[in-house]
């Protein structure tokens, strides 16, 4: 079993049959085929159940299949690591960012860097804080501008911005419930409006509402904030964000501020504690705002 045969497994895993990753990988599936037929034959067991043309990890194969994240990141960081040592300032900046920075905040961090350092090649990855923390966890990231609350176990993180969070809906949504449009609401004045949730959002309001004796009404939980401020838009209930995810409204929808220092949330610049940093990422670290250092548990 080599590092070769382990990027032929995750290729086959994610794209679920031979041929799309062979196509992936350009090369033909024949080959493919016979090298992951001999790692299962090195490991003693099925990494694939067959059906028709579509490859499905076993409970070994998903065993593999997350122990070779790991790996292949190493891999990649060290060659990075290498890389960045012949290059110096002229490598390949790997960031990843929540949607919500993703707009003119970040275009004006990189354009700020680009001008002293044009020669360096940024690849962004655009994703929740989840699917960031998992990469940056895995060495496939140098470094990661996330939104709290996560666990902040390993990392090393900044606070780059506090927002206070925001009711967003249609006027005549909160006319309905409230009697009027109020200017800013408490936590008290959420108990009885039907309430839209990105669904990292719920754990915290729901147990700060518990410490008032309050009981929230969650009309729908979803899981992008992007959809909340969707919703919002049709009438059907009053949703919940962070103040930057409420620059999409328009229209008759409205937004809100949240008075209430328990419910805020940091957007926050995020490195592995103790891993390689390169010197394009400390470089870009640089650029980005230092208000305050956080705690972001």
């Amino acid at each position: 079993m080599d590092l070769k045969q382990l990027r032929y497994f995750a290729a086959v895993a994610e794209q679920g049959s031979v041929s799309a990753a062979a196509r992936q990988l350009f090369m033909s599936q024949p080959p493919l085929s016979t090298q992951i037929r001999q790692l299962e034959e090195e490991l003693g067991c099925h990494l694939f159940n067959r059906d028709g043309r579509r490859f499905i990890l076993t409970d070994a194969g998903k065993l593999l299949y997350e122990r070779t994240q790991g790996l292949l990141g190493m891999a990649d960081s060290m060659e990075k690591e290498l890389r960045d040592f012949r290059e110096g300032a002229c490598g390949t900046l790997r960031l990843g960012a929540v949607s919500s920075i993703c707009g003119m905040d970040l275009s004006e961090w990189l354009a700020a860097f680009w001008k002293n350092y044009p020669e360096v090649r940024v690849e962004i990855s655009e994703q929740n804080t989840y699917q960031l923390l998992e990469q940056l966890r895995s060495h496939r990231l140098d470094l990661a501008i996330i939104r709290t609350p996560f666990l902040s176990d390993g990392l090393q993180c900044r606070v780059l911005r506090q927002e206070r969070m925001a009711a967003v809906g249609k006027r005549s949504a909160f006319e309905r419930i409230l009697g009027k449009m109020p200017e800013t609401l408490s936590i008290q004045q959420l108990e009885n409006l039907p309430l839209i949730i990105y669904r990292r959002w719920e754990p915290p309001l729901t147990e700060l509402m518990r410490e008032k004796g309050l009981v929230p009404t969650y009309f729908c939980i979803c899981d992008d904030a992007r959809t909340v401020v969707s919703l919002a838009k049709t009438g059907m209930g009053i949703g919940i964000v962070p103040d930057s995810s409420a620059e999409e409204l328009g229209g008759e929808c409205q937004c809100v501020e949240i008075v209430d220092p328990k419910f805020q949330s940091a957007i926050v610049a995020a490195v592995c504690e103790g891993a390689y940093l390169s010197s394009v990422a400390k470089l870009f670290l640089e650029y980005l705002p230092r208000p305050e250092m956080p705690s972001a548990n």
